[in-house]
Formats: C-alpha cells, sequence, structure tokens
C-alpha cells in the first residue's frame, strides 16, 4: 500500500486524540496484515513495558550521560529473523558492545518503500538459498513476533531506523515490540531518500509518528525518538544544525520529551565538533522559546557519502568517525563497518567495527577538544546561518515552523547541493578547504548572513592557495570522491 499524497495544508498543531486513532484506524494498520496484530494500542503499550525492563533505550541513554560512559551503537540488518538473532547474538558475544551498547536496526530498501510483496519474496528467496537477499529486516512482514523475538534475545537496546517517506507501520509494530522508533526527521527524508512526496505530506506522516512516541511516553515506555542531520552526506554545518532546530520544534508540539541528535559528521574535526555543540544549544533555546520541554542527548551518525573499499582505509574511517564524537563529549555514537563500500554490514565486520571503536574509547578516556579561537568562530558562524535560516522560516509561515518549511522548499531557499527530491531546487555548492572542513563555494538562495558568507569565502582561499589554482567546478565533483579514492 502506498502513501496517498494529499498536499493538504500542514500547520505545526498537535494531532488530537480523534484524529490520531482515524489516521490509525484508516491510514496506518490497513498497510499490511500484520497491522492486525498490533490493533489494541492499551496491550502493546503494556507488552512493550515488560519487554523493556532493564532494555528500555532512552533510559539507557539517560544512565550512560549520568554515568559518564560512552555508548557504541553498531548497524545491523538482514533478511531473515533467525539471521539478525544470529547476528546481533555474535556480535554481542564477540565484541565489547554490552553493557555500554545499543542497536540501530535498519529496515530493507523494499519495506522502506512500502513494497511488502516484494519483500515477501526476499523472505522467501533468502529461506530457499540459504543466505540474505535483503539489505536489512523486513520488519513489517515479521510483525510483533518476529521483533519481539529479537528483542528477547538481544542484550542491548534497540532502535528501527526506517528511514524514508513512510515508517508509519513499521515503527507501530517496533514501539509494540519494545524498541525505540519514530524518528522526527521531515526535512532530512525528503532531501536524502525522497523523489516525489511533497514536504507536507511529509512533515503530517512524522507528525503521526512524533505522536506515536510521545503516547508510549506519557504512558511508562520512555521514548528517544532520532532527530538526524544525515542528508546526503554533502551538506554544510549550518544547514545541518537548521534541520535538526527544526525538526525539534515539530517534534516538540507533538509531545516528544528525550531527543537523540544524531549529527552527520563532515570528517574536520573542529567544524563537527563545533556542529554537535551549536546544534545542542540551539535545540535546547529554541524549544524552550515555544514551550516543549525536551531534554537534548548529542551523538553523531557516520560520514554518509562515498566510503574507502579496502579495508585499511575502512578501519581508519571507522576509527576517525568514532573518535570525533569522543572528543566532542558524546554519551554515544553509530558505527560503520569494514564492509560499507560494497555491501551491508556483516557480523564479523559490525564486531571487528565494535572493538575498534572501544579500543578509542580506551584510549581516549576524558579526552575532549581544547577551546579554542578557530572553535569559537566556527560555532559563532554556524550559529549565525541558522539564526539567519530560522527567523526567515518563520517569517515565511507566520509563526509556523512547518508552514515555513514548505514555503521555504518551494521558493528554493531551502535547499542542498545533492539530493533525489524533485522539489530541491539544488542551488548550492559546496567544497572543502584545505583543512577538508564543508564549505559553500555558492550559497544560492539561501538567506545566509553576509558575514557567514564571506567567512566560507575566506576559508576557501586557503584551498586556492594549497592547490595553486583558482576555485573551480572540479572542486566540487572531486571532492564527491573525498575518501574513497585510495591512496597510492
Amino acid at each position: 500500500m502506498r502513501t496517498v499524497y494529499q498536499n493538504k495544508p500542514i500547520s505545526n498543531k498537535r494531532l488530537s486524540d480523534d484524529e490520531f486513532f482515524r489516521i490509525r484506524r484508516e491510514e496506518v494498520l490497513p498497510m499490511w496484515e500484520t497491522g492486525k496484530e498490533i490493533e489494541n494500542l492499551d496491550e502493546c503499550i503494556e507488552a512493550a513495558k515488560e519487554l523493556t525492563v532493564g532494555k528500555n533505550y532512552a533510559l539507557r541513554i539517560l544512565d550512560a550521560e549520568e554515568r559518564g560512559a560512552r555508548l557504541l551503537q553498531p548497524q545491523f540488518g538482514q533478511a531473515l529473523t533467525e539471521y539478525m538473532v544470529n547476528g546481533m547474538g555474535f556480535v554481542e558475544e564477540n565484541s565489547p558492545l554490552a553493557p555500554d551498547g545499543l542497536w540501530n536496526i535498519f529496515s530493507d530498501a523494499y519495506t522502506r518503500k512500502l513494497k511488502f510483496e516484494l519483500a515477501q519474496d526476499g523472505i522467501e528467496r533468502s529461506k530457499a538459498e540459504g543466505k540474505t537477499y535483503l539489505n536489512g529486516w523486513p520488519i513489517v512482514n515479521f510483525g510483533v513476533k518476529g521483533a519481539r523475538e529479537i528483542k528477547k534475545a538481544i542484550q542491548c537496546p534497540m532502535t528501527l531506523n526506517s528511514t524514508d517517506e513512510d515508517g508509519r507501520l513499521a515503527s507501530e509494530i517496533a514501539l509494540a515490540s519494545g524498541w525505540n522508533a519514530c524518528n522526527c526527521r521531515s526535512l532530512t527524508e525528503v532531501l536524502s531518500h525522497c523523489k516525489d512526496i511533497p514536504l507536507a505530506d511529509e512533515i503530517r506522516i512524522n507528525q503521526y509518528e512524533s505522536r506515536l512516541a510521545a503516547i508510549y511516553h506519557e504512558r511508562g515506555v520512555p521514548q528517544s525518538p532520532h532527530i538526524s542531520s544525515n542528508l546526503t552526506g554533502y551538506d554544510s554545518a549550518g544547514f545541518k544544525v537548521f534541520v535538526m532546530t527544526v525538526q525539534s520544534l515539530l517534534g516538540g508540539e507533538q509531545g516528544i520529551r528525550q531527543i537523540y541528535l544524531e549529527n552527520g559528521l563532515n570528517m574536520n574535526l573542529v567544524q563537527d565538533v563545533a556542529t554537535i555543540h551549536t546544534s545542542r544549544k540551539l535545540c535546547q533555546e529554541y524549544s524552550k522559546k515555544y514551550g516543549y520541554d525536551i531534554h537534548f542527548v548529542a551523538g553523531a551518525f557516520p560520514f554518509l557519502g562515498a566510503w574507502p573499499p579496502r579495508l585499511e582505509e575502512a578501519s581508519a574511517m571507522i576509527a576517525w568517525n568514532t573518535m570525533i564524537p569522543m572528543l566532542a563529549g558524546c554519551s554515544m555514537t553509530m558505527l560503520k563497518c569494514q564492509d560499507e563500500a560494497f555491501a551491508t554490514p556483516t557480523k564479523e565486520g559490525m564486531a571487528a567495527s565494535v572493538r575498534v571503536a572501544r579500543q578509542i574509547d580506551l584510549l581516549s578516556a576524558a579526552a575532549r577538544l581544547p577551546d579554542n579561537a578557530e572553535y569559537r568562530l566556527e560555532c559563532e558562524m554556524i550559529e549565525k546561518e541558522v539564526r539567519a535560516m530560522i527567523d526567515r522560516t518563520l517569517e515565511a509561515g507566520d509563526g509556523d515552523v512547518a508552514v515555513g518549511l514548505c514555503r521555504g522548499a518551494e521558493a528554493g531557499w531551502i535547499s542542498t547541493m545533492l539530493s533525489p527530491w524533485r522539489y530541491n531546487k539544488g542551488n548550492v555548492r559546496l567544497m572543502r578547504d584545505a583543512e577538508n572542513a564543508v564549505r559553500y563555494w555558492d550559497t544560492g538562495d539561501l538567506p545566509l548572513p553576509n558575514e557567514v558568507k564571506e567567512y566560507h569565502a575566506e576559508k576557501l582561499k586557503s584551498r586556492e592557495k594549497k592547490e595553486k589554482r583558482p576555485l573551480a567546478f572540479d572542486m566540487v565533483v572531486n571532492d564527491l570522491q573525498f575518501v574513497s579514492r585510495l591512496p597510492k
């Protein structure tokens, strides 16, 4: 069952109970036959309470913050439930993941596009041939029975990363099985994974998921949805923080009270640490301004651009993408693995990544990036960019962030360089400076202060000096393979 694009007027307003349960009954549960297993929300919540005793995702994060521990979060997803239990169990037994660990489970591409019939074909082929033929776990096809089986078998709390335009049924099944889910990422989703869906429809879908998470939280099953800025991997630091801040306002209106800020890394140490710290600062400030009582936890997601294909270079990537959030003082970080350039993670590759990351945790101890002028200036410029973008958004929406986002995307002053989304104007150009920080070469129609534009232009002069040539479009293109090219 595909999402029907409605493109109705949108507003940042909490769903009423009547509207929420109407959507649940008429749009969400009928998507696939496993929706019938979770019709009684009261029973789902009671089951989730039992399943999360000692293994609640949101509470594990709060405990780590209090203890000063650092949680590692590997990713995993294969076609069959038994493959999931076997693979995740292997990682937990053969690496120092538990007790300070979390799981990020991703669904397959068919599930993300609501092509459940094709996901079922992949399941049957995987069973017949004895290997996984899907690039994730098809949670909707297996339903609560499979999801609860995994939950019971695994030591560490889990979250579902069902990224794409409509993950409502997947999130319903995940929450009913004691997982964490319902990520608030409407603008992230359209820019990263979607082609045709209007932003207003994606916001509406995310409003439902956010309200679902809030209902579980209010009724005794704490939740910590993710707000991400991963996008496509080729985006400015300020734009990423803007995306997270406005998405936190959308989630807060639906009643979410704990949020994991999933900062997508660009892999320049100073810029990434500044991004992480500024995102938390501005999300807290704007949420408080609009009356939302939200606890924000800062984390990081590894670089989403192309990865190198060779083991040694991929291991260096894992180490560097782990080190940055640790030097930023994050309580957790997600992990990719050595298989990343060619395939979905294997259990052996993921266990190796956890061992690398835990060793870095041991060696770095309580080390932090020292305060310095370069870091403070980077924070200042990111903050100026974000405030200008938010002011323009709220002005365009007459104070309503949802309306402003839709109008901004339509007009093209909310835009990024690379995106599959046909509504993205794509009139922004980015490249790296001599220190590999991501800078604007062309800001397009983004409403940025002149001071920010001048800062980026000045930083890019270091690239001209280093390469002894003027800035040119081929630099933009070459940077798309920034780390995937193997050294000679």
